[in-house]
């Protein structure tokens, strides 16, 4: 063999190793992706009229509902005209606007007559958050301080609208934080009457960190008030759980001496899990509330935060059972009316990877669920394949 075909037969080889290679970096960055893409783009549309309430949003991001829009895009659910639903344009609540200024898209301007019509051409209400937009929220310091309320809480013109909703037996879903503060007392007791469920005034949040020189995101005022009420102490380190109650009262169970697990549990029953396809149990490290519910709800999921017997005397002491509801359900005539405790779909969720089939599978697959901070590790393991399973119950 001559140099020269020597050299041709190396330059072939080596040409085709380089198309192996490319080959092999063309189907994970762009085959599979587009095979995802197609199958996405060629499931069954589903037109579901979907009135949605967020009253929390204090930024572009609008992360109290981002990711319930990401699971009705992802799942090919469409209003009536046969659009996508837009979160940044698809609710009724607080809308901040780029140049400081906001604008508000709520039910005041409805009369009875205008409810009647929403309410009859409505399919679904999620009442995602009522907490609302503070002064604080715009300011670049001092984030952790109280401060002035710019709007948010139950109105009686969302009364009258659950209310009709619940009458005309639509399908309901409310979480955590639609009847707490702001919310009147009053209006609060007709929200529990209308759906059978009663606060207990606690609400709880994990921290992975308790101490104040690491971390920053535990508010002054919670600190400041629980050294009030402590003999002026907080000699906390670790992760913790801390409760606030709406007359003050603040308490803290500590990880290992209050807790043996890290991070609060959500505990599905067997029938859940079949039906919901939700894990047995997955950490949950945001906001909770602790509620007592009518004996016509069906528990889904339970709270269990494992509490020591140091854990246990302090949830007696704050007349808190050992377990308690983290979402429930109760059949309504041909609706249904659902109840999260936690702040569900408040979770950090990119809708850039909506059109893509298969996506939470290989989110369930990546995520770290030994970050006990990761809200995303909850929302791909439980709040989704719940929201699916809702929706997907709810057109058959």
């Amino acid at each position: 063999m001559s140099s020269n075909q020597a050299a041709y037969k190396f330059s072939r080889s080596k040409l085709g190793i380089t198309f192996i290679i490319f080959l092999i970096l063309l189907i994970p960055t762009v085959v599979i992706p587009g095979l995802s893409h197609l199958a996405w783009k060629l499931s069954n549309p589903k037109n579901i009229n979907i009135v949605v309430l967020d009253k929390t949003v204090a930024d572009q991001e609008r992360l109290e509902h981002r990711s319930l829009f990401w699971a009705m895009k992802h799942l090919n659910i469409r209003r009536n005209d046969g659009q996508f639903y837009q979160y940044d344009k698809d609710y009724f609540g607080f809308y901040p606007q780029e140049n400081g200024q906001h604008r508000i898209k709520n039910l005041q301007q409805y009369n009875s007559s205008a409810l009647d019509s929403l309410t009859q051409s409505m399919d679904i209400l999620y009442l995602a958050d009522t907490y609302g937009v503070y002064e604080a929220d715009f300011r670049e310091d001092n984030h952790t301080a109280y401060s002035k309320k710019i709007y948010g809480g139950l109105s009686q013109k969302d009364i009258e609208f659950l209310s009709k909703s619940i009458e005309q037996e639509k399908l309901v879903i409310a979480e955590f934080n639609t009847m707490g503060a702001p919310t009147s007392p009053d209006l609060r007791l007709e929200f529990e009457e209308i759906m059978k469920l009663k606060w207990s005034g606690w609400i709880s949040r994990y921290f992975d960190e308790l101490d104040t020189l690491i971390n920053n995101e535990i508010p002054n005022w919670l600190v400041e008030n629980y050294k009030k009420q402590h003999d002026g102490k907080w000699y906390f380190n670790g992760a913790g759980q801390i409760f606030v109650n709406e007359t003050g009262r603040i308490e803290i169970l500590e990880h290992e001496t209050d807790m043996v697990q890290q991070v609060p549990l959500i505990v599905s029953t067997l029938k859940s899990q079949q039906q919901y396809d939700l894990p047995h149990e997955t950490n949950y490290p945001y906001w909770f509330e602790i509620i007592r519910i009518d004996k016509d709800y069906e528990v889904i999921s339970y709270f269990d935060l494992t509490p020591t017997e140091s854990g246990q005397a302090k949830l007696r002491d704050m007349g808190l059972p050992r377990y308690f509801p983290a979402s429930m359900v109760r059949k309504n005539g041909k609706g249904k009316i659902y109840y999260f405790t936690g702040d569900f779909s408040d979770n950090p969720v990119s809708m850039n990877s909506t059109p893509f089939l298969g996506v939470p599978r290989l989110q369930k697959l990546v995520n770290d669920k030994t970050d006990y901070s990761n809200r995303s590790t909850f929302y791909w393991n439980y709040f989704y394949p719940l929201m699916e399973t809702i929706f997907e119950e709810f057109k058959k």
